[in-house]
């Protein structure tokens, strides 16, 4: 088959603006003696610091760059941060003439600089827009793991100056184009849905016998088959491995006779896998479990069942987290619990259910080895399965005609060669969303394809391979709005409907949208209005909410690190799953509800499943979806400083850190945040061995002097929070660990009083006072949480320029200062609702041009 040359689409858009000297702001050379007298010792070329270098700084605004920079010294200077503490202040006539020829010339800096942010005319689809637009045209869920995440530790996935395309991406996007065809081309209409059902007891009997019986006394195999020894004979064979104990009891159980306890077989307490059909891969399947509690009095966090995919290279009995549901049922009673699973790859194809469990190898195996110390016993189970089925593929209304949206209708007497170059039309014309294929392209893809056909490939693979260059092609992968020469203009209706579906949907305009485009009703501001408050209210406006809260606030953290399981037992997968989405259900019961936006900084109810609840000691809540939920008297929830996902992103997995925390305050709720650490951080070496509190450490730090600085507004904050651990729950006193000691099973045989050998953790008495970056003081998280919330502006203006970053797919600008003060004063007739501040840009001639 004739295959297309690999190919690079780099278009770089670079503005040069040239403005008049009129619009030029220019700071009047008188203010250059007392900036070189009071700020050249820590600002000068030689010093740096903050990035701040005053000495080479040009008094004219010629450029984005400089005027930011002015900016910057304007808001130090209004906030007293500079000069810092310890320093002479300036002169107070002198500061205020400075103050206002700085705000002056600003306003006209702005003016003349405006637009001038840099021209993208070009952005390529990022990864979750790509998933996302592939399955609304084929209808399948695609792995795109393999392919650059595009996160941009500067902003975000939607900055078009960071989304960069090589010829090794063509070749990615190509094959993935294949291989999703091959998916939907090669099913005859819908796949067949079918349904099968696994009886657990008896795979668990042929695992025990298949690991276990392998050889008689002599070493020989064994030739008996399973359905030649009764349960009893089983049983009396001796230990195999540490595992035996359970193996014996499951056989002598008799829930095991109709179903299986789950017991620690087979690492965290899980059953043999199910297998999904080979050509389910994208596809949707239902799977389900007849389960119940053996006991009533199970403890909470054992009442859990969670499914998940078991990746290559992982070490035994780890998973990949797919879901997870409370049993409520008892043992007279089992319910069945269904859990949507989608699997992206073949090895996901491969579903384990088992009881929750902290996903790790190590800790399974300390909770079995603690038991055995306990008891002399493996861990007793809680929970039965009577049984496990899969029905599937289950297609809905947008994917099931899929086949035949691409392969079109014959006309009487067409063609076979009119007929597939109608189809790549109507293809390529879909994929290409604004603007219709050229026609010297699809010349050149029925060139391919007949040559392909010549050489004796079947007519459909060729239309097939022609139809992946399609989903290859730069129409495709970039969203295109071009400009001529570089001139700004109104974005024609459809080039509206696809920003606007790509900034809350992060997919392609459905056929309302499009219908409004078409018609050009689109462009009138009611119509506008309507679209977007519909458009939040539809749930694909969860891939926007997911997409911007996970990068404004730094939600890349809850995934650095494997939390310590012998300091954090409870906090598991499945708890950090549920953390990471009330992060966004918080987020989206903000925009839905049009709630005021001071109820993300503090509430009185939080958003919760049963799960969370049960983690955070909140009782009477039933069920996986999160819903809101009022906070009992004294808990130390409600707001986002109340979330264990925000506590936990402020650690290291082991210990809090409260630099982690006080910088996230500052970066995402103060809108201040600190300069990036000096590379010269000093090691603490001199304090090694010692067993020392967060406020003991962080104090150590200040006694440097590069860190000093920074470390005396970050630190005040991270202390308010301390008591919460690194896994976000609460406690009254830190408790510090020592150097952990690991004895081996002969050490214990050996020692009687090998319990003694291992060190105590010592506790300490939080202390939880600081000071808001302003000097204000506070008494506890409680006060903490009242102080921020009073900094509601502050809040806002950050959310503000966040929004504008992430819609207009460029950093927030200098010049986008009027946009944000217009945004913000309407959104503040309504409570500043996140939702009208969304309006408010998309309703804006920034976002309506290009």
């Amino acid at each position: 088959m004739m295959k297309l040359a690999p190919f690079c689409v780099l278009l770089v858009a670079v503005s040069q603006i040239h403005v008049s000297g009129e619009q030029v702001g220019s700071i009047p050379k008188r203010h250059a003696k007392v900036l070189r007298d009071h700020c050249f010792d820590c600002h000068d070329q030689a010093s740096v610091e903050g990035g701040i270098d005053l000495e080479s700084l040009p008094l004219t605004m010629h450029s984005i760059e400089v005027a930011e920079t002015w900016e910057k010294i304007l808001d130090v200077l209004n906030t007293g941060a500079m000069p810092p503490e310890g320093s002479d202040p300036l002169p107070i006539e002198a500061k205020t003439e400075l103050l206002a020829d700085l705000s002056r010339q600003l306003v006209v800096a702005r003016k003349g600089l405006a637009d001038s942010g840099g021209v993208i005319t070009m952005r390529r689809l990022n990864r979750r827009e790509y998933r996302n637009t592939m399955e609304s045209l084929l209808g399948v869920k695609l792995d795109v793991s393999d392919l650059p995440d595009d996160a941009n530790s500067g902003g975000f996935d939607t900055n078009g100056a960071s989304l960069f395309f090589s010829s090794d991406q063509f070749e990615q996007y190509l094959n993935i184009a294949r291989k999703s065809l091959d998916q939907v081309i090669g099913r005859s209409g819908e796949s067949r849905r079918r349904i099968k059902r696994m009886e657990p007891e008896r795979d668990v009997l042929e695992f025990i016998f298949r690991d276990y019986l392998k050889r008689d006394e002599s070493g020989e195999l064994k030739q008996t088959s399973l359905s030649q020894l009764s349960r009893e004979e089983l049983s009396q064979y001796g230990p195999s491995n540490y595992r035996w104990f359970n193996h014996q009891a499951f056989l002598k159980n008799p829930l095991s006779e109709d179903g299986s306890p789950l017991y620690n077989l087979f690492s965290n307490f899980a059953l043999p896998s199910i297998t999904l059909p080979a050509d389910g891969v994208g596809q949707r399947f239902v799977i389900r479990v007849r389960a119940a509690q053996i006991d009533h009095r199970t403890p909470e966090h054992r009442r859990y069942i969670e499914i998940g995919s078991v990746p290559s290279g992982v070490p035994r009995g780890e998973l990949s987290f797919a879901g997870v549901r409370r049993v409520e049922a008892i043992i007279d009673a089992p319910e069945i619990l269904e859990f949507d699973y989608v699997p992206l790859n073949q090895e996901q194809l491969k579903v384990i259910v088992r009881e929750r469990h902290f996903n790790q190898l190590n800790a399974a195996k300390k909770f079995f080895r603690d038991a055995v110390d306990a008891t002399g016993q493996g861990p007793p189970p809680s929970l039965w399965v009577d049984w496990v089925e899969w029905e599937g593929p289950i297609t809905d209304n947008h994917s099931s005609p899929v086949r035949h949206r691409i392969f079109l209708p014959r006309i009487d007497g067409e063609t076979t060669q009119h007929y597939h170059r109608r189809v790549l039309e109507a293809f390529a014309a879909r994929a290409f969303r604004t603007k219709a294929p050229e026609a010297t392209f699809i010349d050149r893809l029925m060139s391919m394809y007949e040559f392909d056909v010549a050489q004796g490939v079947p007519t459909e693979e060729a239309l097939k391979e022609q139809l992946a260059i399609i989903l290859a092609s730069p129409g495709f992968l970039y969203l295109n709005e071009p400009t001529a020469n570089r001139q700004e203009r109104e974005l024609s209706p459809q080039e509206l409907a696809v920003r606007l579906s790509y900034f809350l949907w992060s997919s392609p305009p459905d056929d309302e949208l499009s219908e409004s485009a078409d018609s050009g009703l689109i462009c009138q501001p009611t119509e506008l209005r309507r679209l977007t408050h519909k458009m939040l209210q539809d749930p694909r406006s969860d891939e926007f909410i997911a997409g911007f809260a996970h990068q404004w606030l730094h939600m890349e953290r809850l995934d650095f690190f494997q939390f310590n399981y012998r300091k954090h037992p409870r906090f598991d997968d499945s708890v950090k799953e549920s953390a990471r989405q009330e992060v966004y259900e918080s987020i989206a019961d903000s925009i839905r509800n049009r709630r005021p936006i001071r109820e993300l900084l503090r509430s009185d109810y939080v958003m919760v499943n049963d799960l969370l609840a049960g983690y955070y000691g909140i009782d009477g809540v039933d069920g996986a979806h999160f819903r809101r939920v009022a906070v009992p008297d004294g808990l130390p929830r409600g707001g986002l400083l109340g979330m264990a996902a925000v506590m936990a992103m402020g650690s290291d997995g082991d210990r809090s850190s409260p630099v982690e925390r006080g910088a996230w305050i500052l970066r995402c709720l103060l809108n201040d945040p600190p300069p990036p650490a000096p590379p010269n951080v000093p090691q603490l070496s001199r304090l090694d061995g010692e067993v020392l509190t967060a406020r003991q450490l962080q104090k150590a730090h200040q006694e440097e002097p590069q860190c000093a600085q920074c470390h005396r507004k970050i630190d005040p904050l991270g202390f308010g929070l301390e008591n919460f651990d690194a896994a976000g729950r609460w406690r009254d006193d830190e408790v510090l660990w020592p150097s952990m000691v690991e004895l081996t099973d002969r050490e214990k045989k050996d020692d009687p009083n090998w319990r003694d050998k291992i060190p105590q953790p010592q506790r300490r008495p939080i202390q939880s006072a600081g000071t808001m970056p302003d000097g204000e003081a506070f008494r506890d998280y409680f006060e903490l949480c009242d102080q921020i919330a009073e900094r509601e502006d502050q809040f806002v203006r950050g959310l503000t320029e966040q929004l504008i970053a992430y819609g207009l797919g460029r950093p927030y600008s200098f010049t986008d200062e009027d946009l944000a003060l217009e945004m913000i004063a309407r959104a503040k007739r309504y409570d500043y609702a996140i939702s009208e501040l969304i309006v408010a840009l998309i309703e804006s001639p920034r976002f309506r041009k290009k």
